[in-house]
């Protein structure tokens, strides 16, 4: 009978165990779903590209687990308002610092150096 009763523990524990687990990968999966979405809205919102003259600009986006920008986003000065950017560019650095921190990601550490950015036949692209 104590034998059983142990093994009711353990078996209790385990399950227990089980779903916390299973509660910290989904709430890491919606968090990446998060993430995600904010960055496809940053595309969509950069996403015209056209250019004249010395438009183009890069501007640092996302957050390292040991410091630095994840990427740069290429965008047009005259197409796309920089302010707004900006702000959204901010809420996805911030959602993804915080991301690293709740989750003790990791990273290469590799500082990202910013793309050198020029009007090409009339777009925004990287050098």
């Amino acid at each position: 009978m104590k034998n059983l009763l142990s093994i009711f523990i353990i078996l209790t524990f385990i399950l227990i165990s089980a779903c916390s687990k299973n509660e910290e990968i989904n709430a890491e999966s919606s968090d990446d779903a998060k993430l995600a979405l904010l960055a496809a809205d940053i595309e969509s919102f950069a996403q015209n590209k056209a250019c004249a003259g010395n438009d183009c600009k890069a501007m640092a986006m996302g957050s390292k687990p040991c410091g630095g920008p994840t990427r740069y986003i290429i965008y047009s000065l005259s197409k796309v308002d920089e302010k707004v950017l900006a702000e959204k560019v901010k809420n996805y650095t911030d959602l993804q610092k915080e991301i690293n921190l709740k989750y003790n990601r990791v990273s290469d550490c590799a500082f990202l150096m910013p793309p050198s950015v020029d009007c090409v036949n009339g777009f925004c692209t990287a050098k």
